[in-house]
């Protein structure tokens, strides 16, 4: 793992506001293998590095800090989805017990990386629970947690992975110790995780894909609707209040959100956009303002 100076508490109180640490997870040739969402031809792991080298480059750039975990050929799977391994909170990691078995023995990994980087575990999934870090969204007041629900459109589209009851309550049990409220969010079967099609912009904006999921979990909250057919496109790695990286590849999404004020950056890592991975899942935030 590559690294800087060890980081200090508070870690992250919010998915929203400066982004100033992540970690990310590499590419392997699996992701050849992976399927892709519907209509889409299979991604191409030598583009996916270059892309993924931009990303890092590009975060490098703006002031954020890279580490990057190393996984290579002993991941099991296609790697890259970083932050299905583990939910920050302001005093560390909570670590999960991915759905998929294969990703299992990636925990550990993770955890190391993340204490050697100062973050200490605060807890973890523990059998029989199952929960990936991507069905989560965190603000200051509230945990969102992303279950799947089926639905008439869906048919013929195989469902993904999304944890169950027990990971989902042992996760909330903890977010109520600090004092969140825990809050469900259903969302359609097929989608992989929450936060490729909802991201917190700021403390009170949501940028979400309407159809995939049920949008009165965030009643209280200023909406930002994705495109339909750029589902995907609400999954935005927030760089700060009001300011967002995104796949270029959304061409309706980037304008609607300049549009109402948010800046954007935009870069091509559309190999990971065929098997539904978005920016918002490739990173893991470590510590925010």
């Amino acid at each position: 793992m590559t690294t800087s100076a060890a980081l200090n508490a508070p870690f992250l109180r919010s998915d929203a506001g400066a982004l100033h640490n992540v970690l990310l997870l590499g590419p392997t040739e699996g992701i050849a293998r992976v399927a892709p969402v519907q209509g889409e031809s299979n991604a191409i792991a030598e583009r996916a590095l270059e892309q993924f080298n931009i990303l890092a480059g590009r975060l490098s750039s703006l002031g954020v800090k890279v580490a990057t975990l190393e996984g290579g050929a002993a991941l099991a799977t296609f790697g890259c989805s970083c932050s299905d391994g583990a939910v920050i909170f302001e005093d560390g990691a909570f670590m999960m017990r991915p759905s998929d078995v294969r990703r299992r023995a990636e925990i550990a990994n993770l955890e190391d990386a993340l204490a050697r980087a100062g973050v200490p575990a605060v807890g973890r999934i523990e059998a029989p629970g199952l929960l990936d870090g991507g069905d989560v969204l965190l603000t200051e007041d509230t945990l969102f947690i992303g279950y799947p629900k089926t639905r008439r459109a869906e048919v013929g589209i195989p469902p993904a992975l999304h944890g169950n009851a027990f990971g989902r309550e042992q996760l909330a049990a903890y977010a109520r110790s600090t004092g969140r409220k825990v809050v469900d969010v259903a969302i359609a079967g097929e989608v992989g995780r929450l936060r490729s099609i909802a991201s917190l912009i700021d403390r009170a904006t949501m940028l979400l894909a309407p159809g995939l999921l049920d949008a009165s979990a965030f009643a209280n909250m200023t909406l930002l609707e994705a495109p339909r057919g750029e589902d995907y496109g609400a999954g935005v790695l927030v760089l700060g209040n009001r300011r967002v990286l995104a796949n270029l590849r959304f061409r309706e999404t980037i304008p609607l959100l300049r549009k109402a004020k948010i800046a954007v950056e935009a870069i091509d890592l559309w190999e990971f956009g065929k098997i539904g991975v978005t920016p918002s899942a490739l990173a893991l935030a470590l510590k925010r303002n």
